[in-house]
This record gives C-alpha cells, structure tokens and sequence, in this order.
C-alpha cells in the first residue's frame, strides 16, 4: 500500500462556567479538559473536511520517523 499525506481540520466547541471575571488563559485552562475529551471520544463529530495534502506530499525520507 502506498501512504499519502492528508489534511484533516477539526471545529471544536465547548460550554465551561467560570466567574465573570475570568482571564482567557483561565477560561482556556477550563476549557482545555472538556477540549481533550472531545478529542477521545467525539472526534469524527467535529471533523470540518479531510483533503489530500498537494503543497506537501508525503516524503518517506522526511515523514518516516526512525
């Protein structure tokens, strides 16, 4: 088989409580969990598209780690 290389984009979005005061850093800390979990197991529900990668197309000599 032979490998290609893909683009794959994710949209991601979650609801987090935090006191109205909340910094972005605070409000990305709280965020960060519920984004992780989305991650492991909704995944393919916030895929936007996948596409072929034309700019940068799969080289063995630079993709494959030793």
């Amino acid at each position: 088989m032979a490998k290609v290389a893909k683009l794959v984009a994710v949209s991601l979005l979650t609801r987090v409580i935090v006191e109205d005061t909340a910094s972005e850093g605070e409000i990305l800390t709280a965020a960060g969990p519920r984004f992780i979990g989305k991650i492991h197991t909704n995944l393919e529900e916030n895929v936007e598209y996948i596409v072929d990668d034309t700019e940068c197309p799969y080289d063995p000599e630079k993709d494959e780690t030793p």
